[in-house]
């Protein structure tokens, strides 16, 4: 695959980021879209812009057959069985949701279970805790193994009668793993549970055949797969699809309404309410098309060759700690790590100043990122487009991160109280008997830390430090306050507003204004708390 060909069909790619080159990194979070697909989505705009099934006219009649044309590739590309099979939605959270309540709600109550993994992504992992909450069933999780793989073993065990459901993720998005989804689906059936696959990081990346896989249900992302955001897709089996009741009405899903009740439309429309997102999914089929002339065997290759060269090249550098299968281990393009004591956020930084976008946090895998004892990570992942070179720019990035990142506190664009304290921190650390503690994890970026203080007998802060496993501003905005806030009433810890502002003089580091505001929120809101619970014990 001639990947230096390819880029001539993304324009962005041309772009440049604080006058280095743009070298695209996160792909797994949302591929660029090469000029057939956005030529297409213009196309409808311009030419045959109208609601499908709706109108006597021509316009409406072009957009209706496109319409269903896509549903008809989309359902082709995954191997499913005609478009019947195929339903539209505005992403694959939103494929997950159906089948959960559509399936779940009819299937799950007490004495039944839910099994995923500890590897879920939180569209999933969630959705199923809700679910479970709400009908009565248990959620068990099949544990992941140190080399980043299923444990086939405790899945055999978890997977009983019992089970209705099984949901798995295809394709990790910090891992990398490969699944094994066809033993598990083979494991599901062989108890009467049905499989819902996770495809969000397959589908896009390499061939996927719903029959081969054995999956009852399929949910991807357009938005992945070089497609439009707002389009995702659901497969499900035909006669599993007719069972379940819609969770969404009104519009395109309905066939005949009276006072007293309704009929729903055939599929896959009776799961599509409203108007659907008729451009994005004319887009996406092109998206499809695109990959398709391709090839996703080499869009596999590709991939793999990419994550298999920045493995073994990350195993040669003093500490840096990939996660997932090693090298020489099938993945997908995609790989997680971490460089020494210098956060994900802080790295991300360092890599956005030369141009290197990639992802840092929990990518939406708290739990799993529990599971590896790290408070986040950062990912960086391929796409057909993605060269080597690419790679050898982040390599090059990364080296030295630790003096990078204390160079960059102590530039320009950070008050010096900031770099002070993150050269000398104060504060550090927890106290052995605090009088409250306040945790905050922060699931826009995955900071972590949390603040001990203790209160004397008149009121006052006697004492209080933090633990921290945020960004190095996080962590010294978090000594500041510390620091500042010794001696003052408790009264005070509670209404802090501006605090961290006076404190910098006003001036917000670039881009990093939740980091710094966000330890002032964690402290009012436990002394706030504190106080609450102090006046409740004195009305009892």
């Amino acid at each position: 695959m001639d990947a230096e060909s390819i880029r001539e069909d993304f324009p962005i790619l041309e772009r440049e980021v604080g006058g280095d080159p743009l070298v695209y990194l996160d792909n797994a979070a949302t591929t660029q879209t090469p000029t057939p697909v956005s030529r297409t989505f213009q196309e409808y705009y311009d030419g045959y812009n109208a609601n499908v099934h709706r109108g006597i006219h021509r316009l409406s009649h072009e957009a209706s057959v496109a319409y269903e044309d896509a549903h008809d590739r989309l359902a082709a590309f995954v191997g499913a069985d005609g478009r019947e099979e195929m339903v539209f939605t505005k992403n694959a959270t939103e494929a997950v949701n159906l089948v959960a309540h559509g399936l779940g709600r009819q299937r799950l109550g007490p004495g039944k279970a839910v099994v995923t993994t500890e590897m879920e992504h939180h569209a999933s992992l969630v959705t199923w805790q809700q679910i479970a909450e709400q009908t009565g069933a248990e959620v068990r999780y099949v544990r992941v193994c140190e080399d980043g793989t299923l444990d086939a073993e405790h899945a055999a065990e978890l997977v009983d009668d019992d089970v209705e459901l099984v949901s798995v993720t295809h394709v990790s998005n910090v891992l990398g793993t490969v699944n094994p989804v066809r033993k598990l689906a083979d494991l599901a059936h062989d108890h009467g549970a049905a499989i819902l696959v996770d495809g969000a990081q397959s589908v896009p990346t390499r061939p996927v055949d719903v029959e081969a896989l054995g999956a009852d249900f399929l949910a991807f992302s357009g938005h992945k797969m070089a497609g439009p955001t707002g389009i995702g897709c659901l497969y499900g089996k035909r006669h599993l699809l007719e069972e379940m009741e819609p969770f969404l009405y009104g519009g395109e899903m309905i066939s005949h309404v009276t006072f007293d009740e309704s009929a729903w439309n055939d599929l896959p429309w009776k799961f599509e309410a409203g108007t659907p997102p008729i451009a994005e999914g004319i887009a996406l089929a092109a998206a499809v098309d695109y990959l398709e002339d391709i090839g996703m065997d080499a869009v596999e290759r590709h991939e793999n060759e990419l994550a298999q060269y920045l493995l073994r090249e990350l195993a040669e550098r003093e500490h840096v700690e990939a996660y997932g299968p090693p090298a020489g281990v099938e993945r997908t393009g995609l790989v997680s790590f971490n460089v020494g004591d210098v956060h994900g956020h802080d790295l991300s930084e360092l890599l956005d100043d030369r141009g290197i976008a990639v992802r840092a946090g929990d990518h939406c895998t708290q739990p799993l990122h529990n599971v590896l004892d790290i408070p986040g990570s950062v990912r960086a992942s391929f796409y057909v487009y993605t060269t080597r070179e690419e790679v050898d720019a982040l390599l090059d990035g990364i080296e030295d991160a630790a003096s990078k990142r204390d160079a960059l506190l102590a530039s320009d664009r950070y008050h010096d109280r900031l770099h002070d304290q993150h050269r000398n921190p104060t504060n550090a650390g927890g106290l052995p008997n605090p009088t409250f503690r306040k945790h905050s994890a922060e699931t826009s970026c995955g900071d972590e830390g949390e603040f001990h203080v203790d209160v004397a007998d008149d009121g006052t802060i006697a004492d209080v430090a933090f633990e921290s496993d945020s960004c190095a501003v996080s962590t010294a905005v978090a000594g500041l306050l510390a620091d500042h806030l010794t001696g003052e009433p408790v009264e005070a810890l509670a209404e802090l507003d501006g605090t961290v502002e006076d404190l910098l003089d006003g001036q917000y580091p670039a881009m990093r204004r939740d980091c710094v505001v966000g330890p002032e929120d964690v402290i009012r809101e436990g002394a706030t708390e504190h106080l609450e619970s102090l006046q409740a014990s004195s009305e009892d």
